[in-house]
């Protein structure tokens, strides 16, 4: 029983993981606009890796195939925090208008736009959001939202990678590797959670659900994980090291149940040694990634767990 879950899931999962090439053209992508941002508020001082952080997906690791857009955050210096706040009107607005004039000195042909808390910069390959931000004592930074006449919010980025990364220790590796399945789902059914909440939920599964220390349980995990979701419809979840909290709403219900039962379904088959009938189920979930030919390799190969 069971031959097919390792096969399938290690072949899914590599190709949900980003290329080296793709790894390297996204940090690329991330120093140029630091150093364009960085010769204009530290006086032209030498190159300071720590003066950008890539944030999101990309600097948790969870970042999927086909690429997607790279956040950072550019640090500010502090004297800049004050020259800011001095400003009459929407500050917030005026900052991030005045890094995309920077950033059009080195991208003249790129159409920059300075849009609610980042200024958007769009690659051939993919889109690059920077986010100016100033430090905090604290190890939080300050960033600019321009609605409603502007104002800062905190953020905690590593925090954020600490949360995660704890829960890996904790679940062998499982925290990240289901919230790479779960973006995949997330966006092969339009599912209306934001990535941020997919992130906590899944840290916070993976510390808790029962078989964590078992390796190969990757197709209860989400089944399990999917059933998990149902309790935070109409919920929300905090935004890992601040006080914001996100409202999850109930849009994304009927697609969860959907999802829920295929996956039922599909450890059905798994169990029987159905392997292509469950991966046409997987694929209902997540796309055509998950490989429907590794039920047939998988019968050859004779694993089971």
């Amino acid at each position: 029983m069971w031959n097919h879950v390792i096969p399938h899931f290690s072949s899914f999962l590599r190709k949900l993981t980003l290329s080296a090439e793709d790894r390297r053209d996204a940090e690329a992508k991330a120093e140029r606009i630091a150093r364009s941002l960085f010769a204009r508020y530290y006086n032209n001082q030498p190159f300071n890796r720590s003066s950008y952080l890539i944030v999101g997906s990309y600097g948790k690791g969870t970042a999927c195939d086909p690429p997607s857009d790279l956040d950072m955050l550019f640090i500010l210096p502090d004297a800049d925090c004050g020259r800011i706040c001095q400003l009459a009107g929407n500050k917030q607005s005026q900052l991030l208008r005045e890094v995309k004039d920077v950033l059009l000195g080195t991208f003249p042909s790129t159409d920059l736009r300075a849009d609610g808390q980042v200024v958007l910069a769009p690659f051939e390959t993919y889109d690059v959001e920077v986010v100016p931000a100033f430090r905090l004592p604290d190890g939080k930074f300050l960033t600019p939202h321009t609605d409603n006449n502007g104002s800062w919010r905190t953020s905690n980025p590593v925090a954020e990678y600490q949360n995660l990364h704890n829960a890996d220790l904790a679940s062998g590796g499982k925290a990240t590797h289901l919230t790479m399945m779960a973006k995949a789902w997330q966006k092969e059914c339009n599912v209306e959670l934001k990535s941020t909440s997919i992130e906590v939920l899944a840290a916070i599964f993976a510390t808790t659900w029962e078989h964590r220390h078992q390796s190969v349980y990757y197709d209860w995990m989400i089944r399990d994980f999917l059933g998990f979701l149902f309790q935070y419809v109409n919920g929300r979840t905090r935004i890992v090291g601040t006080d914001e909290w996100l409202d999850l709403g109930s849009a994304w219900q009927s697609k969860l149940r959907t999802a829920y039962e295929r996956a039922r379904t599909a450890c059905e088959y798994e169990r029987a040694d159905e392997g292509f009938s469950a991966s046409l189920e997987w694929q209902k979930i997540f796309g055509s990634k998950f490989n429907t030919t590794t039920g047939f390799l998988a019968m050859l190969a004779g694993v089971g767990r």
